[in-house]
């Protein structure tokens, strides 16, 4: 067995969690996980400081939902003044010869993620080829199967299996998955993992489960699939009755959905789940997270297909400015903790004795000047702050 190698290191400053910043302290890892955090005197004698001047450290970004296929879609051209109309567009594009593989798509998304810090990502594999590299890069990729089934017949058992050894299925949406199959998923896949679902996305969703009409409706009947013959008051109410409302479930977007309706979803230890920049791209209304009362949102980044950018910090930059009043460390603790927590990994979203040294390496003068957390989590959360790396520190070739 080899033994794991100790390190002390030392940056500029320390963003340990949204409200504690510290200069010049020394991070000392073993392997992987951070040992201590001390003074630079209180340094054991037999350990060399590694210095990182110019740095400024604080735990990775967690985004807890992305599409890595779609990297090259001409998002910008096509008619988003109704998600019908969007979608559309997408599958029409999808199936031209010239686009990226699933593959290239994932490989573009995943360098992109990289280059702007993110630590670990949720992705729903929509297309075969498109799941990414798992752990052995960063970003670390936790790839959950995008199950498409309007038909029962179309579900295939063994997806439910594969998905049990990952920790994480994926269900597209209430309009597109038949019933039976979403009872079977949220029934498999408890105390095994994640079930990730977008939710309340737009108003043509709960148009559609509600009175079997609307602009998805005509969509799903123009492309032959059948439309769901039960009705429910909303989408809440569907994830109810299927057995989803439960821990474990991350209901993504929610943008249609109302404080109560979010509150009742807290209460049943569902994850939310939000993507500012696709929320952005469609130009939709404000969001009831705030005026719910309940904890702000994971953040997610969606896919090239309707976002300018895969970037967790112009995720959290847009989110603070469509909701201001919770504050940056606020969005900056959803960004990392929350993300963390939701996709089950404690071991992530802080830089705390016990946690995993994976740090977001930013070198930038405004950060390095700032006086307090909230004046580090603010210029974080502004979207100008420069990131030279994300690094798993005690990974071989790390740095």
């Amino acid at each position: 067995m080899i033994a794991r190698a100790i390190r002390a290191l030392q940056p500029d400053a320390l963003l340990q969690d949204p409200w504690t910043l510290q200069e010049r302290a020394v991070v000392v890892v073993k392997g992987t996980t951070i040992r201590a955090i001390v003074a630079l005197e209180d340094v054991p004698t037999d350990l060399t400081v590694e210095r990182f001047p110019g740095e400024v450290w604080t735990a990775a970004p967690v985004l807890a939902h992305a599409h890595l296929e779609s990297f090259d879609a001409p998002s910008d051209s096509w008619d988003r003044s109704d998600f019908a109309t969007w979608v559309a567009d997408l599958l029409a594009w999808r199936v031209q010869p010239e686009r990226l593989t699933p593959l290239e798509s994932a490989a573009f998304s995943l360098a992109e993620l990289q280059r702007f810090g993110c630590g670990l990502v949720l992705s729903h594999v929509a297309e075969s080829g498109s799941e990414g590299h798992g752990a052995s890069a960063m970003p670390e990729v936790l790839a959950a199967q995008e199950v498409f089934a309007p038909q029962a017949e179309m579900f295939q058992a063994k997806t439910l299996k594969q998905a049990q050894i990952a920790g994480a299925l994926a269900l597209h949406a209430p309009y597109s998955i038949a019933p039976e199959v979403a009872r079977k998923a949220f029934a498999g896949m408890k105390d095994q993992g994640l079930v990730s679902i977008h939710l309340g996305e737009f108003a043509a969703e709960r148009e559609l489960l509600a009175e079997g009409k609307g602009s998805m409706a005509e969509l799903l009947k123009a492309r032959g699939r059948a439309l769901p013959t039960q009705r429910w008051e909303s989408p809440v109410a569907w994830l109810q009755e299927m057995g989803g409302a439960v821990p474990g479930t991350l209901a993504v977007h929610g943008g249609d959905l109302t404080d109560t309706e979010l509150q009742l979803l807290h209460q049943a230890g569902v994850g939310m789940v939000f993507c500012p920049g696709t929320h952005a791209y469609f130009e939709r209304p404000a969001t009831a997270y705030v005026e719910a009362g309940i904890p702000l949102p994971a953040l997610g980044c969606d896919s090239r297909a309707s976002n300018a950018q895969l970037n967790p910090l112009r995720e959290v930059a847009l989110a603070w400015q469509q909701m201001p009043e919770p504050g940056p460390q606020a969005w900056w603790d959803a960004l990392t903790r929350r993300g963390a927590a939701l996709l089950q990994r404690r071991d992530l979203g802080s830089l705390a004795v016990g946690y995993r040294g994976r740090v977001l390496r930013v070198t930038d003068a405004t950060l390095a000047a700032s006086a307090d957390a909230q004046a580090a989590c603010a210029h974080l959360c502004s979207g100008e702050a420069l990131v030279a790396a994300v690094t798993d520190f005690g990974l071989e070739g790390a740095s």
